[in-house]
C-alpha cells in the first residue's frame, strides 16, 4: 500500500479531522529534500502545517526555537537546565527533585546524545520519501480505534505519554527509538503555537506498522460492531414523553 493510499484509508476510516503527517529524520542535514525556512520557529508548527495545509517542510536544530522539543527527537543533546528538572521548577512542578522526576519521564532520545541533523515534515500522502513515523492527531473516540488496532494481533496496550510536556515530539522520539507506537496528551506549547484543538490527543506509530498492519486491523476491529467510529447510540429502547406527546389507546 502506497503512502497516499495509507493516508486515504485513515481519513476514510477514523473520520479525521486533519491530515495524516510523515516525519523523517536525517542524520545530516544535507541530505534534506528541502531546506528550512529562514526563519526560526517550533516542530509543532512543521506538524501544523503538514496536518492542516498539506505542507511539507523541514527543520534543523539551528532554525528551531524549542530546545525541549528538539531534545525529543534528537536533534540536540539534551539540555541541562532540562535533563536535571530546573526547566519545570515553577512552570510544572514545586521544586528542582519533583522537576527532575517530571522530565525524567519524558522521553527524550537527547538524553543519550544528539543522533540526528535534520527533520522532514509533511502530509503523509504527499511525501516522497517513506516517513519513519505518522503523527494522526485524534479525538478520545478515534484514538479508541487506534488503540484496537494496534492490540489485535497480540492483545497487548500501548504506551501513553501521560506528562502532558512536550508529548508531540516526545511521541515522535519514542516511536522511532522503541519502534512502537505511542498516545500522548499534548502540551501546552503544541496548543499555543501548533493550534492543537482542546478535544485532541495525538497518536504516533512507525510507519511500517500503519502501512502493513493498522490500516488493515482498523478494518477488522471494526468487524465486531464494538470499535466503530462515530460509535452508534443504543436505540433499542423505549422513550417516555410528555402525555400530550404519547399516542394513547383513542389516538389509535
Amino acid at each position: 500500500m502506497e503512502k497516499k493510499q495509507v493516508a486515504a484509508e485513515l481519513d476514510r476510516i477514523l473520520r479525521l479531522d486533519t491530515k495524516p503527517v510523515g516525519i523523517k529524520l536525517y542524520k545530516n542535514q544535507e541530505d534534506l529534500p528541502r531546506k528550512p525556512f529562514n526563519f526560526k520557529l517550533n516542530l509543532c508548527q512543521l506538524v501544523a502545517m503538514a496536518r492542516y495545509q498539506g505542507k511539507t517542510n523541514s527543520g534543523t536544530p539551528d532554525k528551531m526555537i524549542c530546545a525541549m522539543g528538539a531534545a525529543c527527537v534528537g536533534l540536540i543533546d539534551t539540555p541541562e537546565a532540562i535533563s536535571s528538572g530546573k526547566a519545570a521548577v515553577g512552570a510544572y512542578v514545586k521544586d528542582q527533585t519533583a522537576g527532575k522526576t517530571f522530565m525524567d519521564n519524558t522521553f527524550k532520545i537527547g538524553d543519550t546524545g544528539k543522533r540526528y541533523d535534520g527533520i522532514l515534515v509533511g502530509a503523509l500522502e504527499s511525501m516522497e520519501e517513506d516517513p519513519d513515523v505518522v503523527v494522526v492527531y485524534v479525538n478520545p473516540a478515534q484514538a479508541m480505534r487506534l488503540i484496537h488496532a494496534c492490540a489485535y494481533e497480540t492483545g497487548e496496550k500501548i504506551t501513553a505519554d501521560t506528562v502532558a510536556e512536550a508529548a508531540l515530539c516526545s511521541c515522535i522520539g519514542y516511536a522511532v527509538a522503541n519502534d512502537k507506537p505511542v498516545v500522548g496528551f499534548p502540551c501546552a506549547g503544541d496548543r499555543i503555537f501548533g493550534g492543537t484543538q482542546t478535544h485532541e490527543v495525538v497518536f504516533v506509530a512507525p510507519y511500517p506498522l500503519v502501512r502493513e498492519k493498522l490500516v488493515e486491523n482498523l478494518e477488522r476491529t471494526a468487524e465486531g460492531g464494538f470499535s466503530v467510529y462515530p460509535v452508534p447510540p443504543n436505540m433499542f429502547w423505549t422513550p417516555t414523553m410528555p402525555p400530550t406527546y404519547t399516542i394513547g389507546p383513542e389516538d389509535l
